[in-house]
């Protein structure tokens, strides 16, 4: 009763020209209500490991659990169907550094890997296990990103056959990879590319874990997670960084001149973001910055589209998606197909 009841609030109140199905609204609104309230404790308990959700999903889903251990440091490599290692989608996922891997996300990476197939185009798809907080500090998390970059190229596959792909955390983490090959960072290991990354994308990445730009407050009633709930997990990720760390973390505050010669490192850039997601002004902001350095950067803000809008019609099991997933399909396809498949 206390749900529906919310999602009447939500759907009549809160935000009345969004138009969603029954079923949506109550998964947004169940979603919203838990990351409201919840803590790190709970959502660890409650969720438990990556390593664990993804193989309960690979089995339900009748493929092997094949895992690669990468580097000295924890992480892992996670492959959603066959080990292809020609071409390769890499995925960091989000849950702002202190959730693990969500079961839905993996059916969405899955459904744009079926889709693929059906055009044509084959690629292996990794998810990266990293550590979360406070398992382990930063910079570890950067640390087992570059190993996971490196095993995949010391696997065949050249740079430009890989697209690195990240929802919100996961999105902020590639930006931070990126960074690092732009800014290395002392005592995380150098990365070197014999030819540009194939092409990255970032779905509503975590730009700005400060939160103080008008989109989260305009849109704290809309959003999916909240300006609490960021807030929340932004103080828990910086609270132990140090200063000399925050600019990877808080892109949206880099300076002018952080992404000069980002053009050198990665083909093509997606960025996406919701219209009514709390961090709508900081993504677009971002994604500014990033095209003054590099032609290829695309943005696309989803007319109403909550923070990683795409996940939940899979959480809910609509039959109808958005109008965002194909988008996404077609920019990675063009990606994937322009690359060169190596013997």
């Amino acid at each position: 009763i206390v749900l529906l009841l919310r999602a009447v609030q939500t759907t009549f109140i809160a935000c009345p020209k969004v138009r969603k199905s029954w079923r949506r609204f109550l998964w947004d609104t169940a979603f919203r209500s838990v990351a409201d309230v919840w803590n790190i404790k709970q959502f660890q308990f409650v969720f438990g490991t990556s390593l664990h959700i993804y193989e309960v999903w690979a089995r339900s889903h009748g493929f092997p659990v094949l895992v690669d251990d990468i580097g000295t440091h924890g992480g892992r490599l996670l492959w959603i169907g066959p080990r292809n290692t020609k071409r390769v989608v890499l995925y960091l996922h989000g849950g702002g550094y202190i959730i693990p891997l969500q079961d839905f996300s993996v059916t969405f990476w899955n459904y744009i890997r079926l889709k693929l197939e059906e055009e044509g185009t084959s690629a292996g798809f990794a998810i990266m296990s990293y550590s979360i907080i406070p398992t382990v500090e930063f910079p570890t998390q950067f640390v087992q990103a570059v190993e996971a970059l490196q095993h995949i190229i010391a696997s065949g596959c050249s740079p430009q056959n890989i697209h690195i792909v990240g929802d919100s955390a996961g999105g902020n983490l590639a930006l931070a990879l990126l960074s690092h090959m732009l800014h290395p960072i002392e005592n995380v290991p150098p990365i070197s590319l014999a030819s540009r990354i194939g092409g990255i994308f970032l779905m509503s990445p975590w730009v700005s874990l400060t939160g103080d730009t008008g989109s989260h407050l305009v849109n704290d009633s809309f959003d999916i997670v909240g300006t609490k709930t960021f807030a929340y997990c932004g103080r828990k990720v910086l609270e132990d960084v140090p200063d000399s760390l925050r600019m990877y973390l808080e892109i949206s505050k880099a300076p002018d001149t952080w992404f000069k010669g980002i053009d050198k490192l990665v083909s093509r850039i997606l960025i996406t973001a919701g219209g009514v997601e709390c961090l709508r002004d900081d993504i677009v902001q971002v994604s500014h910055e990033l095209s003054k350095n590099h032609s290829e950067v695309r943005l696309i803000v989803q007319e109403n589209g909550v923070h990683n809008d795409p996940f939940y019609d899979f959480l809910a099991g609509e039959r109808h998606l958005g109008d965002l997933t194909p988008k996404i399909l077609v920019w990675l396809c063009q990606g994937l197909k322009g690359s060169k498949e190596e013997d």
